[in-house]
């Protein structure tokens, strides 16, 4: 008994130590996909995976961006296995993959395929032989776009309201019209707490106001009108769930007044206030404040040093004057878009033919919780150039679009960043042989900048909506 106990034990013995250890799998070749890309686009990588010993294999690739994707599900040995990533920031990117088998035998990594990812992309939208205009774009969070502006090419009239949402890459999601056989244009559009959008402009000789759901179909819509015509410019969500909207209102003389409109969240009137004199005054951006106030900004005549001059009025939650302040010189100055900083002090933007360097010059002027005026500087060559829209930036410096007209040429979009002092940090001008020019942008939430124009180098029709997407560094 006590022998057959060694045998077994040595036969078990013997066994156990014969045992060959299993092999890792093999390391795959250089992930096959895309060279090229751009951000947020989806690019789909693949390997062939394999064991020596047959096992059955699973593979992770490794993105080139601090991003490692967890372990795909067993295959067979031999199959191809495919994993798709898409990269939030500008660069190149090396794409690698590792191979692991069920004995938990795991490959080297794979030499690296790269990948260039490239921030931006230009996309035109509109029909032949007409004219389309895009005023404003919004960010949104699913990073996608909502592009406001005008069409000719669609719709039910000669010129109605476009609204364009867009994906990531550019890509209609949705494209609205609204209007009817007058002329209807959007010059505003902000998304709304409940995923919707609201959106203020023409229609015909009257001010509207529209707000959509998701998906664009109207909820509420108002329009105003009558012995006074109003044009509304501007329009966002205040915190109370309502409405602030900034316009003129024109009386029968045609002489404006700044317009400032408050509604509920169902756009029912809760006040409305004009601002100005017996000359013509105009209103064209308006934001809430810290304070539960709101700034707004446009021009004026009446109260003008020279021809016309920037006009920014301060007031409390229920539209009362805290403080008016007027901005130029003896020329033509118009306020076209205002943002609060973090300080509670603020950017205007614009133009002024009072100084600078050419006809007209884009004008930004950095101005305190007050009033005063901490700094002012025109940008510009001799030609003709704009700040037509301006918003702030993560680092505290501001980006500003418009136009840049050479002089014997047609215009350029221009996108400039400036530091918090007013210094020019970089410049880009984007257009071809014709007229091109920036009406809005905003920052997007990986720090490169959504913006939207107009295009007649790159279009079918007479003009198109352009629509571009930059990198953080305008690129």
């Amino acid at each position: 008994m006590k022998h057959a106990l060694l045998a077994v034990g040595l036969f078990a013995f013997v066994v156990v130590g014969c045992r060959k250890p299993g092999h890792p799998p093999t390391t795959p070749n250089t992930p096959a996909g895309a060279a090229v890309g751009y951000i947020g686009c989806s690019y789909e990588f693949s390997v062939i995976a394999e064991d020596p010993d047959l096992d059955s294999v699973a593979v992770r690739f490794d993105w080139g961006d601090g991003d490692t994707t967890g372990w795909t599900e067993f295959g067979a040995s031999g199959d191809t296995a495919r994993s798709a990533h898409f990269w939030s920031s500008a660069g190149t990117f090396g794409v690698r993959a590792q191979v692991n088998d069920v004995d938990g035998e795991v490959s080297e990594w794979s030499p690296a395929g790269d990948i260039a990812i490239s921030a931006g992309w230009r996309m035109t939208y509109g029909g032949a032989g007409a004219d389309d205009l895009g005023y404003t774009v919004r960010a949104l969070a699913d990073g996608g776009f909502m592009v406001a502006g005008y069409t000719e090419s669609y719709g039910a009239g000669d010129k109605d309201v476009w609204l364009l949402r867009c994906d990531r890459t550019g890509g209609v999601i949705w494209s609205n019209t609204y209007g009817g056989a007058d002329c209807n244009q959007a010059f505003d559009v902000s998304q709304t707490a409940d995923g919707g959008f609201v959106f203020v402009g023409d229609s015909a000789a009257d001010a509207w106001i529209v707000k959509t759901d998701a998906d664009g179909v109207v909820q509420w819509s108002r329009v105003f009108g009558g012995a006074v015509d109003y044009r509304g410019h501007s329009v966002v969500q205040t915190g109370d769930g309502g409405f602030i909207v900034a316009g003129t209102a024109y009386t029968t003389n045609q002489a404006g007044q700044v317009w400032l409109w408050k509604s509920d969240p169902g756009g029912a009137e809760e006040w409305s206030r004009t601002f100005g004199g017996v000359e013509n005054d105009v209103g064209a951006c308006v934001r809430q404040t810290q304070d539960g106030g709101f700034i707004l900004v446009g021009s004026t005549s009446s109260y003008s040093v020279g021809g016309r001059d920037i006009w920014l009025i301060k007031t409390d939650a229920q539209g009362g004057t805290i403080w008016r302040k007027t901005f130029g010189g003896a020329g033509h100055d118009e306020g076209l878009c205002v943002q609060q900083d973090s300080e509670g002090g603020y950017i205007v933007a614009g133009r002024t033919n009072s100084s600078g360097a050419g006809d007209y010059d884009a004008w930004l002027l950095r101005i305190d919780a007050e009033g005063t005026e901490v700094w002012s500087r025109t940008y510009g060559g001799a030609g003709s150039d704009a700040a037509n829209a301006v918003c702030l930036t993560e680092d505290n410096a501001c980006v500003f679009t418009g136009g840049r007209f050479y002089s014997g040429q047609n215009d350029d979009l221009s996108l400039l960043k400036i530091s918090a002092d007013g210094d020019l940090i970089w410049e880009r001008t984007f257009g071809g042989t014709e007229y091109d020019e920036g009406f809005g942008v905003q920052q997007t939430t990986d720090g490169g900048f959504a913006v939207v124009g107009v295009t007649m180098s790159y279009r079918p029709g007479d003009q198109d909506v352009w629509l571009l997407r930059t990198g953080a560094g305008g690129e």
